[in-house]
């Protein structure tokens, strides 16, 4: 939720909450407080904000422990009731930093000081620490004011728990991320970050825009997402994806996985890369971006088709494969030996896009075609598009 955008304007010097329209009393905020306490029964974390790119706190001086002690008791689990929790006896699961373009002084003692705070706490709770960097802000430049919290001063235990880098509205944007050589998107560069000095424990989430839009820049495609992620997911820092904003992802339909939102459709697809079945695992070691780097040509492996873990066990006559790396329906029947405007009359008979994608995973029969000593792709199990019910599998 965003933001604390006035650091020290409020009784006792204290921070003045800002939630725009959805509460009009920042003292007294009911509803969302119910809202926070739903979120949280369904185990989803909430966390508050701090900065914002407009607000009093660019040109406010504060002392980190007055601040920290302040939030700690306004929003977290201290018992200092001089002041009106604005959320009740809810407790937030953690604080967010996002400053823009001002100072940086003072973040880190802030940090280190909420730290010192959140081990007073009875019961105890894992509280945590996330950021809002932009994709070049590890480097030093004029006015960064996150570059305290990712290079913080040795004494203070300053690191965040997780940081949602925005990887758009930059050079480093996710748009600029290419499998056939290099490319300024520059997740490898965090993971690097973070291995160095935290040994990996600080999660790199992939900030993403969660729609096309006027103001902003670095949108990526649901189809290039995928890519994206093939290559990424793996990573042992990998802690998942942010988007900005979930208005614009909401209002984001992917079409030809049966207008499910952007959102759910990466979600889903997250879920997908995430399992940890016998089939799935060893193939994450695979380099599959740089192994066909040069081809769109399939990239696949044999499996039984009688598998367990598969929702709907893929009915084969034939031998069934697992695709590693996503191609299109139209370069799939290319590399099986149709040719032409065939390929594309013969696939919108079926009622499937040429160009829809078919993403690692898919289950590909491949069987004895029509004349007896050929072989076709007779069934495809697009491992996406059949996890939404009411859309079938496709099949050639």
């Amino acid at each position: 939720m965003g933001f604390i955008a006035d650091y020290t304007g409020g009784k006792r010097s204290s921070p003045i909450l800002n939630l725009s329209s959805n509460c009009n009393n920042v003292e007294n905020c009911e509803q969302v407080a119910h809202d926070i306490k739903s979120c949280q029964r369904k185990g989803i974390k909430v966390f508050l904000s701090m900065g914002g790119s407009a607000g009093p706190y660019h040109k406010q001086k504060w002392d980190p422990e007055v601040l920290a002690w302040w939030i700690w008791n306004k929003f977290l689990g201290g018992d200092d009731r001089t002041l009106k929790r604005p959320f009740g006896d809810v407790l937030l699961d953690g604080i967010d930093f996002d400053p823009e373009g001002t100072n940086g002084e003072g973040y880190d003692k802030l940090v280190d000081t909420l730290r010192k705070l959140f081990k007073t706490a009875y019961p105890p709770r894992n509280y945590l620490i996330t950021a809002a960097p932009q994709c070049p802000d590890l480097d030093m430049y004029s006015m960064n004011a996150m570059y305290p919290l990712l290079h913080p001063d040795p004494k203070y235990n300053a690191y965040p728990d997780l940081v949602f880098v925005q990887f758009y509205n930059n050079y480093c944007s996710a748009n600029t991320f290419d499998t056939k050589g290099p490319a300024k998107f520059n997740f490898d560069e965090w993971e690097n970050w973070s291995l160095k000095n935290t040994n990996g424990r600080t999660k790199i989430y992939l900030g993403l825009m969660g729609k096309e839009n006027h103001m902003d820049t670095g949108y990526v495609n649901y189809e290039k997402l995928t890519e994206i992620l093939d290559t990424i997911e793996p990573k042992e820092t990998f802690g998942g994806v942010m988007m900005w904003d979930a208005r614009y992802a909401f209002s984001n339909p992917v079409s030809y996985l049966n207008g499910i939102h952007y959102g759910q459709a990466v979600a889903e697809y997250l879920q997908f890369l995430s399992r940890t079945d016998d089939i799935w695992m060893p193939l994450l070691a695979l380099d599959t971006a740089s192994i066909y780097k040069d081809t769109m040509m399939p990239l696949m492996v044999p499996i039984s088709h009688k598998i367990a873990s598969l929702h709907e066990p893929l009915e084969c006559r034939g031998q069934t494969f697992l695709l590693l790396r996503t191609v299109t329906s139209r370069i799939l029947a290319e590399s099986f030996g149709l040719s032409g405007g065939d390929i594309d009359d013969h696939l919108l008979s079926l009622g499937i896009e040429p160009t829809a994608p078919i993403v690692p995973g898919s289950r590909i029969c491949l069987g004895v075609g029509i004349k007896a000593d050929t072989l076709a792709v007779t069934y495809v199990y697009n491992a996406t598009i059949s996890s939404i019910k009411s859309r079938p599998p496709l099949a050639f």
